[in-house]
């Protein structure tokens, strides 16, 4: 498929870039910024500068595009944050502008809604402080992204509600739940390979889905 992913300057979005051209698509990696992109060269990969928030130059990334894989996100902060809503619906407002993009893979978080019950630490003081305290503003901009796409049915979109992102050497064999994560963590390779396996089903259509990593198979 031609695949244009958007926010491809991230460590998760990097790994997608790699992950979608080792499954042999064809990929234009977005950035808002105009620095090279720490990937190497390969005939099916072009670079496309766009800015998300604002829609400058969506169209013109998404032209000849399938799919739009979307790692778009931000750090935890006091402030309001609008680039999961704000962008995706430009992302989706791109795409229906060309006929040929039909596929959107949009990244949330598996604290999005509240996550099913585990330890009594988690559940009573991690996740709550998380949720409500340090990424109040960020989980209440995912939440509005998802109910946003909840409103679209002209396109064939799923939500990624990973576990808490670290970084790994290499893609496991991960879990893939409905709705709510059923381990803690999520590698970027592991998030990666399971955006680019979307592309080949058609399942998980306008749901969420969590990919998570087994522990012992990380590594750091």
């Amino acid at each position: 498929m031609r695949v244009t992913i958007v926010g491809a300057a991230g460590p998760t979005g990097l790994w997608l870039c790699r992950e979608a051209l080792r499954a042999g698509h064809t990929v234009t990696a977005v950035s808002r910024r105009p620095d090279p992109l720490p990937l190497d060269p390969h005939p099916e990969l072009s670079v496309a500068q766009a800015d998300a928030l604002s829609g400058n130059g969506l169209d013109e990334a998404v032209a000849t595009a399938d799919a739009v894989l979307s790692t778009l996100g931000c750090a935890y902060t006091r402030h309001p944050v609008s680039i999961y809503s704000v962008g995706t619906r430009n992302i989706v407002e791109a795409m229906r502008r060309n006929p040929s993009a039909r596929r959107l893979v949009a990244v949330s978080s598996g604290l999005t809604y509240p996550p099913p019950r585990g330890n009594w630490f988690a559940d009573h003081l991690v996740f709550p402080l998380l949720r409500n305290v340090i990424g109040r503003t960020l989980y209440a901009d995912m939440r509005a992204m998802e109910e946003y796409l909840q409103t679209v049915d002209d396109l064939d979109w799923t939500v990624m509600r990973p576990g808490r992102l670290i970084d790994a050497d290499q893609v496991s064999d991960y879990r893939l739940d409905l709705d709510h994560p059923t381990q803690g963590i999520t590698t970027r390779a592991d998030l990666a390979a399971a955006m680019v396996a979307e592309l080949g089903r058609d399942d998980h259509l306008r749901r969420a889905v969590s990919p998570t990593t087994n522990r012992r198979r990380t590594s750091r």
